[in-house]
């Protein structure tokens, strides 16, 4: 990444993407040519407040929104953010922020809400750190690329060229990729990278899933972050890593802990389980997602936590537990999140279920060391493990009702956000579910 202006406009790049996020989850662009780039740097490119108000099926304003095509904002970019692309020659990116005609921040800028919750982290003393875990699919031809199977050497052998490729494009954007291998559906692959700080954690994602895409389409393929986009294969999901640190130290660890897990992370993971079933509408957001959502498939489906509990909603990998590990690697990981998700209101939810578990000093109860779903209903009352939303209307329904996330997302950003989502699922309760899968499987 370049941060420097002055660099950014030495560069040899003709087009210039600038980057938002809208409430479908959707990662747009306007691209300004080299000579208009000092001007869009200064004062941002002009977008209808429509925009943030367009469902994923179709480019038509929801009128519930509250948005029309009245109205203009625009979109700044952020140069620490500045990545050129490998994968489109003579081509960069910068992710922006929504801005007022007099500068200030837009209510409905998903990007300004993550930066509230990293504030009031801050004003904790807390430094967030965080990533995003993709899985996703690759095409080629309308078909899944291969049909191997979790870590399979020919899973390997089908996409090496590809990820050779894509791990290099992600590492000339500084997102840092730590690990990649076939995950279990056909086709399916995941990679994992270096958390990142505050904002800069959900800028990677959408630096991510560009590259991704970018370099998928170099070698011939498609690739697919929604959450089902084959009715027999895994579901993909975007698990969230997240810690809190105060001077250079992860608070999330204590030593004399059975579990190496402080007060800190305890309370912030029964912020999130409290919070979980409103959280849903932020993090599995697509009605696509709740094909995916379901026990048996590792996507996290009921409100419990454990240590290196897969089933579990929180998992608590146990890295940190290794002989000289040190502590740093504690964390916990929210596996009820898919790509479809905006990433700013996936985490800035996230932060804001941890902040309430923190403030309110929140138990999360004991750790859960078999799947939720092996549970009988009576045990899993008796330690208040509910069943999280199976439908994105129900998520949505929650959410309205959590005091929380409604205080923190605003009632702008709620009313857009909600709007949207509700319009999809009004739309796709008409339609059969090849219908469903097919509209999903390439614009996520």
């Amino acid at each position: 990444m370049i941060p420097d202006t002055e660099t950014i406009l030495q560069q040899d790049v003709q087009l210039t993407r600038i980057l938002w996020t809208d409430n479908a989850g959707l990662t747009r662009a306007k691209a300004v040519t080299r000579p208009s780039l000092p001007g869009a740097l200064l004062r941002g490119v002009g977008l209808s407040m429509g925009q943030q108000a367009l469902a994923m099926m179709v480019d038509s304003v929801v009128p519930e929104s509250g948005l029309s095509a009245v109205g203009e904002v625009r979109i700044v970019p952020d140069p620490a953010s500045y990545v050129t692309l490998p994968y489109a020659p003579g081509s960069a990116a910068m992710v922006s922020d929504m801005r007022t005609l007099d500068g200030k921040a837009w209510a409905h800028c998903p990007r300004d809400f993550l930066r509230r919750q990293v504030e009031a982290a801050r004003q904790l003393g807390f430094t967030v750190m965080a990533s995003f875990e993709n899985e996703f699919y690759l095409f080629k031809d309308g078909e899944p690329l291969d049909s191997s199977v979790y870590g399979a050497l020919e899973g390997f052998s089908a996409s090496n060229a590809f990820a050779l490729d894509v791990l290099a494009a992600l590492d000339a954007h500084g997102l840092s990729p730590e690990m990649y291998y076939p995950e279990s559906g056909p086709g399916q692959q995941e990679i994992s990278i270096a958390p990142a700080e505050g904002i800069v954690a959900a800028d990677c994602q959408v630096l991510f899933k560009m590259a991704v895409n970018g370099v998928a389409r170099q070698h011939g393929l498609r690739a697919s972050f929604a959450a089902k986009p084959v009715r027999d294969g895994a579901g993909s999901g975007c698990h969230i890593h997240l810690s809190l640190w105060r001077d250079g130290v992860n608070t999330f660890y204590d030593p004399s802990d059975d579990l190496g897990l402080s007060l800190t992370a305890r309370q912030s993971i029964a912020g999130v389980l409290t919070h979980l079933p409103g959280l849903c509408a932020l993090t599995v957001p697509s009605v696509n997602s709740y094909r995916r959502l379901l026990p048996g498939w590792w996507a996290g489906s009921y409100a419990c936590w454990g240590l290196d509990n897969r089933e579990a909603s929180v998992r608590v990998a146990s890295g940190h537990l290794l002989s000289g590990a040190g502590g740093g690697s504690t964390n916990f990981e929210l596996k009820t999140c898919d790509a479809s998700a905006n990433p700013y209101l996936a985490l800035g939810g996230l932060l804001a279920c941890v902040l309430d578990g923190l403030k309110r000093e929140l138990d999360p109860g004991a750790p859960l060391d078999k799947p939720p779903g092996d549970l009988t209903d009576a045990e899993r009352a008796e330690r208040r493990i509910q069943r999280l939303p199976e439908s994105l209307p129900e998520a949505l329904a929650t959410c309205e009702q959590d005091d929380v996330l409604q205080a923190a997302l605003g009632p702008d950003l709620a009313r857009s956000f909600t709007a949207v989502r509700r319009a999809e699922a009004a739309y796709f309760a008409t339609q059969n579910e090849d219908t469903e899968l097919h509209m999903h499987r390439f614009v996520y």
